[in-house]
């Protein structure tokens, strides 16, 4: 009976372990790893590069390692040999707890006198549970089964404390995920990142249009994405709309020039080209500006300059024209394209017949919430 109560002990120990690697290095490797990287950028100042890889190995070790002495100091072995994982699983969340106001407020906040104090109170319960073992150390009769799962619900316990002390503001992960992407010059996984999203802030909407430009899908996809601030969020200004890891001078080396006076977007953008410095990119900074602005006569005006209306357009633009073409009585381009001009009579037909403003609203978004029309009735109304 000992031999099988130290064979069902030693299995709950690997268990835990396995479960505590496996869990470490996956939160730290896939779901944490942005976030921590902009947390390194900003403590050193931008002198070093956090590595995600080799970041995620030595942190699960380092805590790993604490685990260890942990369990060599308490000897927990038994039904809470789980709570051995505590105070790495605790500091693995402290770690994490990053706010997307990290670069202007300080990083471990409350923490530097909270873990301390949580830690004389794990002392006790510590205590507490090396005399629940050894008053039952000597019932024989004890279940290996029963030790499992006690173990394993403390551990699921542990993780979900470790998730929830974590940075979980989801915009803020996607908005350092689009930073590394430009970092690492694979702009190409916005269409990944937070596409089933509604929540957004000014910096990721300008993150993504930055990302869709590198990627000439400015013009065919910038509307498929929950969008914020109009043209204003087009440009960094060190306070809404803001980069915390890649360099501004990538962004403005790519659109022309930087000027010395900071403008809004749409001035920057507009002066860019009166005066031919704007690279061939920055004509759909243009036009998407005055998209998002929802200035149609802007927009309609300045698209010939670029574009041969004749030929096929992005998607947007399409959108745009006929959209204008339908609003102005005496438009300056009349433009129409069968397939588009179908979808834009089902989709006013669905706005006039919905019997109220949130079934409405609803209704479109399943429907065209991808759309330019959409956004230009439903999203920059409110703005």
């Amino acid at each position: 009976m000992e031999y099988h109560l130290k064979n069902s002990t030693l299995s709950v120990r690997v268990i835990c372990a396995v479960l505590f690697l496996v869990f470490t290095f996956l939160y730290l490797f896939d779901y944490q790893a942005d976030i921590l990287a902009v947390t390194q950028h900003v403590l050193s100042k931008g002198q070093t590069h956090y590595n995600r890889a080799v970041g995620a190995i030595l942190i699960t070790l380092v805590l790993w390692l604490i685990q260890i002495g942990v369990f060599a100091a308490s000897k927990l072995k038994s039904y809470f040999h789980a709570l051995t994982y505590l105070p790495s699983l605790l500091l693995l969340g402290v770690i994490t707890d990053v706010s997307p106001q990290v670069d202007t407020e300080c990083y471990l906040g409350h923490w530097l006198w909270g873990f301390p104090l949580l830690m004389v109170g794990y002392a006790g319960l510590v205590w507490l549970a090396k005399q629940f073992e050894t008053i039952h150390a000597q019932d024989h009769g004890q279940s290996g089964i029963r030790l499992m799962w006690v173990n394993l619900l403390i551990m699921v316990l542990l993780m979900l404390m470790t998730c929830c002390i974590g940075c979980t503001a989801k915009v803020f992960h996607h908005r350092m995920k689009l930073e590394m992407a430009l970092l690492n010059r694979h702009p190409e996984i916005v269409s990944k990142v937070g596409d089933d999203e509604q929540k957004t802030d000014s910096s990721l909407t300008f993150l993504r249009i930055w990302c869709l430009s590198k990627t000439h899908q400015l013009g065919e996809s910038l509307f498929e994405y929950p969008l914020v601030g109009g043209s204003d969020a087009m440009l960094p200004n060190g306070s809404s709309v803001k980069l915390m890891m890649v360099p501004e001078k990538w962004l403005y080396k790519e659109l022309g020039v930087v000027f010395t006076t900071k403008l809004k977007p749409i001035d920057y953008l507009i002066k860019l080209h009166e005066n031919r410095w704007a690279t061939p990119l920055s004509h759909d900074w243009l036009l998407c500006a005055f998209l998002l602005d929802g200035d149609l006569d802007h927009f309609v005006e300045a698209l010939p300059k670029y574009y041969n209306i004749k030929k096929s357009l992005p998607k947007h633009y399409e959108e745009a024209l006929v959209l204008y073409t339908h609003l102005k009585s005496q438009p300056r381009i009349i433009y129409h394209e069968a397939v588009m001009d179908a979808d834009y009579e089902d989709y006013q037909d669905m706005r006039s017949k919905a019997p109220n403003a949130q079934l409405r609203y609803s209704t479109l978004r399943d429907s065209y919430g991808k759309t330019y029309w959409f956004y230009y009735h439903n999203i920059l109304k409110k703005q």
